[in-house]
């Protein structure tokens, strides 16, 4: 069955490699990051950069733009590896993605990961608030006390991953890692059943594996609280250069896009709005990375 299995990706991988593919016809490549991406849902609400995607074709009509739909460490290894006419809007940037990925300015932001904790908990985690209402994760890891549940194979951005580092490599008690496909989901289930005291994530996935009722509060982590800057990215290929030109010219329109805010919004806690909205409007005015 493995084997079978290794084939069909190898299979996928020389579909991928092999396809022709025009000067204007572009493989979009997405993976499902519920509730921002949702790709193969066939009902209910559409993913944030699904809609993205969707306005992309509506308004580059002269690009023939297929979308394929994978697991993301194959998004990465196509993109940094295989080569091809790809595009993606789910790649952070960083250095190492420059060396093969272009990026437009940013087309949106979203919340940084932070802290869930269960509602009733609150009170617990008051003396380590700052002035701002952020957590001050370091001193919470620091008191030893109360348990946090993280995903084990997944980052959780410099500055988490940075606080989490010597705690995963000493075994510490008070850290519980998951190892399941689909770990935030299994993450939120845990801490319901307290399994643990407190999990990562971002506030959509939070509101996406709870439902929208308020058993659950999310805390951004102080030191990691401005917004996420999302970036369209092509590979350094001849054949994305038409289309990465025409992404760069439709990025500041799509920054201010209310249809797509709104289906980002949706998926936040109501307490979060007015912060999150706040914030948006200092990054609009100064659209940096």
């Amino acid at each position: 069955m493995a084997h079978l299995r290794w084939l069909a990706g190898c299979a996928v991988c020389v579909t991928l490699a092999s396809a022709p593919a025009r000067a204007d016809e572009v493989i979009w490549l997405s993976a499902e990051f519920p509730p921002l991406a949702m790709p193969n849902s066939d009902s209910g609400p559409q993913g944030y950069m699904d809609l993205l995607r969707k306005r992309l074709v509506d308004t580059l009509p002269q690009h023939s733009i297929h979308e394929e739909v994978l697991p993301w460490p194959r998004v990465l290894y196509y993109m940094a590896q295989v080569g091809g006419p790809y595009c993606t809007a789910m790649a952070a940037r960083t250095p190492e993605r420059e060396r093969f990925l272009r990026f437009t300015p940013p087309y949106g932001y979203v919340f940084p990961i932070g802290v869930v904790i269960r509602s009733q908990d609150q009170a617990l985690y008051k003396p380590y608030l700052n002035k701002d209402g952020e957590l001050q994760l370091h001193e919470v890891l620091g008191q030893g006390e109360l348990r946090m549940g993280i995903a084990g194979l997944r980052s959780y951005g410099g500055v988490v991953d940075e606080l989490l580092k010597p705690l995963v490599e000493t075994g510490a008690r008070h850290l519980v890692q998951v190892q399941q496909d689909n770990s935030t989901k299994s993450l939120i289930n845990m801490l319901h059943k307290s399994r643990f005291d407190y999990t990562l994530a971002y506030p959509g996935e939070m509101v996406f594996f709870n439902g929208k009722d308020a058993t659950l509060h999310f805390f951004p982590i102080a030191g990691n609280s401005a917004l996420v800057s999302g970036h369209l990215s092509c590979t350094k290929s001849p054949q994305t250069d038409r289309m990465f030109g025409d992404l760069l010219k439709i990025t500041p329109a799509l920054r201010r896009d209310a249809t797509l805010r709104a289906a980002y919004e949706q998926w936040l806690p109501p307490y979060l709005l007015k912060t999150y909205r706040q914030r948006l409007a200092r990054q609009l005015a100064n659209p940096g990375d």
